[in-house]
């Protein structure tokens, strides 16, 4: 007897927790990404010195399952618990501290660990698939993988609509579904104070982590979503040269601040969701999971993507 087989779109966290949970269930499972490597917004960029991330800077792990599914990848050496404070604040004001709790530093890159995560599903990288249909989906080249017996889409709400052509009762149930960008660089500095994890009071940058795994002189910033709303248009010239001087400003810096990458997260955060794990439409059969369904962060997207898995293998959806 054939295996049942299903086709993803999308490698973030969602897609690829559910690809790895019904893989191991013994589902035949394709995942598509049109970008270069897994991931999504944990994707991590390779550099001389190591490897850095310009997206999810840790992960939060609040509450059970994804806190023991946390604590598994640390015994795994995957992650690592994040000790010691935060610190808050900025050099013209002062600084205070806080206490970090259930919050994982990745110790392998983050393309890895997702890929981890996916287990023996097939991945299929720089994939871009442009329409979602029933047991199919179809690629920009032209060709179609099919034979599904479930379809899954797993990225943000506004990509998804836009594959989602021939399904207008789940296009009008994701076209309430709003999210906030953050532009992301990474920026060379010395000085400042002794820390790897910075909060600012500020309403232009959000936060500094130092990126160990390649250089601790090298910081992965965020901006705030102001900035990034305010700068959607901007050349990437332009909100990096802002972005380094307001960290300047922020640290109490007199040497430049060097930006060796950056990247605009257009969807990086869900402003609000549709509820529960996944949408489906019963006609089709097409479901659709991620934090634009279950609500905003890694850990919300993992579930979405565990427990939509758990209903499939359990015959409930």
């Amino acid at each position: 007897m054939a295996k049942p087989k299903a086709g993803i779109v999308g490698a973030g966290i969602a897609g690829a927790s559910c690809a790895g949970a019904l893989s191991a269930g013994g589902w035949d499972v394709d995942v598509f990404d049109k970008g270069h490597g897994a991931g999504g917004r944990l994707a991590s960029r390779r550099l001389e010195s190591g490897w850095a991330t310009l997206g999810a800077p840790f992960i939060s792990a609040w509450n059970a399952p994804f806190r023991e599914q946390a604590e598994d990848w640390a015994k795994k050496g995957w992650v690592a618990p994040l000790k010691g404070d935060i610190l808050q604040g900025r050099a013209d004001t002062g600084w205070t501290h806080a206490r970090l709790k259930g919050h994982y530093l990745p110790t392998i890159e983050t393309s890895e660990l997702v890929g981890h995560v996916m287990g023996q599903a097939k991945l299929h990288l720089e994939s871009h698939v442009i329409a979602v249909q029933p047991q199919a989906l179809v690629l920009q080249d032209g060709s179609i993988a099919d034979g599904y017996d479930q379809v899954i889409c797993a990225v943000p709400g506004p990509q998804a609509i836009s594959l989602l052509d021939a399904l207008s009762p789940l296009r009008e149930q994701l076209a309430g579904v709003r999210y906030r960008p953050v532009w992301a660089f990474l920026m060379r500095c010395e000085g400042g104070p002794d820390a790897d994890i910075i909060k600012f009071d500020d309403n232009l940058l959000d936060m500094a982590v130092r990126q160990t795994t390649a250089d601790p002189d090298l910081w992965l910033v965020h901006s705030s979503y102001e900035f990034a709303e305010s700068h959607v248009e901007a050349s990437e010239i332009e909100a990096k040269t802002r972005a380094a001087a307001a960290l300047m400003g922020l640290l109490g810096l007199s040497r430049p601040v060097e930006v060796e990458a950056s990247h605009m997260w257009l969807y990086a955060r869900s402003e609000n969701s549709v509820g529960g794990y996944w949408l489906r439409d019963d006609e089709s059969r097409v479901i659709l999971i991620g934090d634009g369904i279950s609500g905003a962060g890694i850990e919300r997207a993992w579930e979405s993507g565990v427990q939509l898995a758990q209903a499939i293998l359990e015959a409930k959806v």
